[in-house]
Formats: structure tokens, sequence, C-alpha cells
């Protein structure tokens, strides 16, 4: 059983606050050095091990950086990590505003948890307290335009595609696309 606050939860799938400990970091580092989870997060030409992981989410874990850290676990397991931000720089999503505008990045560790849904109710759960506890007004998450496990995924969730993103991010040296999607605050979820 973990020790983690939980920050949102969907039955058996939650949100937990990454931790500033060694046992997270290693977590972190096994997901970030498995060439299948590197394929579409981070890059295989950019293993994370358990040094840089610290370098990198350390700050982010202790609350000295905007980027809120989350661990996902399923039944008590953890198989991903998420993470959510403030918009600071509307040109790096290509919108006009990013008044009350969040980030948010996932990825699924574990891949014998892929395509089993996980995916999408965490990210699910996370919206959900995006929009009620931090009183966002649009989420925006940006999958490589070739990762369709993603954006279904994210699609299922309740983003929509709003526009391609053209040479977005360097991923194994090369620029990729990428599709910005949106969810926007409704009332049904107030």
């Amino acid at each position: 059983m973990s020790s983690r606050q939980v920050i949102v939860s969907d039955g058996d799938v939650s949100i937990e606050a990454m931790r500033d400990d060694p046992a997270d970091y290693r977590l972190l580092a096994r997901w970030l050095t498995d060439e299948r989870v590197l394929e579409y997060y981070g890059g295989r030409d950019a293993p994370r091990p358990y040094e840089r992981v610290v370098e990198r989410y350390g700050p982010r874990a202790r609350g000295e950086d905007p980027v809120r850290p989350c661990i996902v676990s399923y039944r008590g397991k953890e198989i991903g990590y998420v993470q959510y931000y403030p918009v600071t720089d509307p040109s790096e999503y290509g919108l006009d505003d990013a008044a009350d505008t969040y980030a948010a990045d996932i990825f699924i560790g574990e891949p014998r948890y892929w395509d089993r849904g996980t995916g999408t109710r965490a990210l699910s759960a996370l919206a959900r307290h995006i929009f009620e506890t931090l009183g966002a007004r649009r989420i925006v998450i940006d999958p490589h335009v070739d990762n369709l496990r993603a954006i279904r995924s994210y699609e299922k969730a309740g983003f929509v595609k709003a526009k391609a993103l053209p040479a977005h991010e360097m991923h194994e040296g090369e620029r990729r696309d990428a599709w910005l999607m949106t969810m926007e605050r409704s009332e049904e979820r107030e």
C-alpha cells in the first residue's frame, strides 16, 4: 500500500502525488529506460536512468517546479506516470491565450496494462480534478500523430483533436508532428 497522497481516483484507478523518495525515482527510472515506453515518451535515444530522473523530477516532486508529477496506480499497483501544469506560454501549443489552461502528459509504464482502458480512466479522473479543484477552463495534451493508442485513449477520455502541431517536439533525432487535443470545461462537469 502506497503512502502517497491521493490526488483523485476512479474506482480502482488512482492518481497519487509523486514523492521525493528513492522508491519513486527508481520506479520512474525503470519505466523511462524501457524502450517500449520510450518509443512514444521521451525517445529511445534519451533513456532516463536513476540519476537523470532525480535531476529532472526531483524539483517537481519537491514542489519547486509548477509541474505536478503523479503516479498512476491500478488496484494499488504502480503502473504509470502523469503530470499536469498550468500553460504559461500559449505559443507552445499554438493557442491564442492560455488563461486557465492546463497541460497534461501521461504514459502507462507497465506494458501489460496497455489497451485495458486504465490510462483513459486515469486521464478522465485527472481532468475532473483539474476542472473541479483547479478551476481550469481547458486542458491540452499533445500526442505524436503516429501514437494511435494514445490518441484513441485521449478521445475516449473526452479530448478532441483541435489542430496539428507541425514539428512540435524533438524525438529520436527529428522534429515530430503532434496533435493538439483539447478538453473544454463543460457545465456537466461542475
